[in-house]
C-alpha cells in the first residue's frame, strides 16, 4: 500500500544481481540437452533442496501413518463389536439345552492373510490373490472379511495361495439379514453408470420397509460366510419391484481398493454324529431280533 508522498522502496543491489544470475542459470539450463538437464537437476536435488525435500517426505510419510492408524482404530474397534457379537451368539446356542445328546453349535475362528488385488488375473479389479493361511488347511470356498465387514471369498488355491472373488465379482451372492432379524435376503452386486460397484439387496418381502441406513449381517446360511459380519448399508429402495419382493441399493461396507489385511474363517468342524441305530445301551439291530422272535408266537 502506498501513501501520498511515499517513495516505494527501491530493491538493493544484491538482490537485482541475484535475480539476473537465477534468470541467466535458468536460461542456460533451458538450453541443455535433456540428458544434461537431468544431471544438474539431480545435482540440485542433492544438495540445495535435499532439506526441503527430506522435510516434504517426513510430513507426507507421517500423514500416511497417521491415517493408517486411523483405519487400523475403526478395524479394530469393529472386530472388537463383531467378536463381541459372537460370544453372545455362541453363549446363546451354549445356554440351550442339547439337541439329542449332540455339542452346541460353534462359532469358528480365524486366520490372519495379505489380499492383492487385481490378480491373478492382472487388471481385473474384482479377483484377489490370497497369502498367508495354507491353502491345504483351508477348506474352500470360504469368507474373506475385516473387522469393519465383509471383502469377498476365498475360492480356489493358487500356487502357495488361494484366489477369490471381491463382493463386486459378478458371480458372488451372500445371504444377509437386518440387525434385529425381521427381514432377511440377499445380495449381488451392482454397477450404477459411471459409478462404483454397488450391492443390490434381493428377496426382501413386499410388506417390509427397510430404513435408509439399515446394517445388514451375513445369515451364516450356507457355511461359506461366518454369521453376523457386516455386509454393508440400506442407502434406498431400487426400481422396480419385482413381483412381490422388494429391492433395495446397499453401500459395502468395505471398499476393495481399500483392502490389504484381512481375516479368512475357519469352519467349526462339525461334532460327531451318533452312532447309526444306537438307542441307550442297546442298538436297534438288537430290539429288532426281539421283535423278530415274538412274531411267529403271535401268529
Amino acid at each position: 500500500m502506498s501513501y501520498p508522498g511515499a517513495r516505494p522502496p527501491r530493491r538493493r543491489p544484491l538482490e537485482v544481481v541475484a535475480l539476473v544470475v537465477v534468470l541467466g542459470l535458468s536460461g542456460i539450463a533451458a538450453s541443455l540437452p535433456r540428458e544434461q538437464q537431468g544431471q544438474i537437476e539431480s545435482a540440485v536435488r542433492g544438495t540445495v533442496l535435499y532439506p526441503f525435500l527430506w522435510l516434504h517426505r517426513v510430513v507426507s510419510e507421517r500423514g500416511q501413518i497417521e491415517q493408517r492408524n486411523r483405519v487400523l482404530v475403526a478395524e479394530r474397534d469393529s472386530l472388537t463389536e463383531l467378536l463381541m457379537r459372537y460370544r453372545a451368539r455362541s453363549g446363546s446356542v451354549g445356554e440351550a439345552p442339547p439337541d439329542n445328546g449332540r455339542a452346541a453349535r460353534r462359532i469358528g475362528s480365524t486366520l490372519p492373510a495379505v489380499v492383492y488385488p487385481g490378480r491373478p488375473l492382472i487388471g481385473n479389479p474384482d479377483v484377489f490373490f490370497l497369502s498367508g493361511p495354507d491353502p491345504s488347511e483351508l477348506d474352500l470356498p470360504v469368507g474373506v472379511f475385516t473387522g469393519l465387514g465383509l471383502v469377498g471369498v476365498a475360492r480356489a488355491p493358487q500356487g502357495r495361495g488361494v484366489s477369490g472373488d471381491f463382493w463386486s465379482h459378478a458371480d458372488f451372492r451372500v445371504s444377509v439379514m437386518t440387525e434385529d432379524g425381521a427381514v432377511s435376503g440377499f445380495l449381488r452386486p451392482m454397477r450404477l453408470e459411471g459409478g462404483q460397484p454397488l450391492l443390490l439387496l434381493e428377496g426382501a418381502p413386499f410388506q417390509a420397509e427397510i430404513p435408509s441406513g439399515t446394517l445388514l449381517l451375513t445369515t451364516g446360511i450356507g457355511a461359506v460366510y461366518p454369521p453376523g459380519v457386516p455386509v454393508g448399508h440400506v442407502r434406498e429402495p431400487s426400481e422396480p419391484e419385482a413381483g412381490w419382493m422388494k429391492r433395495y441399493v446397499v453401500e459395502p461396507a468395505v471398499w476393495p481398493q481399500e483392502v490389504s489385511d484381512v481375516f479368512v474363517w475357519e469352519r467349526p468342524d462339525l461334532p460327531a454324529e451318533e452312532e447309526p441305530g444306537v438307542v441307550g445301551d442297546q442298538t436297534e439291530t438288537e430290539g429288532a431280533a426281539g421283535t423278530v422272535d415274538t412274531l411267529p408266537a403271535r401268529r
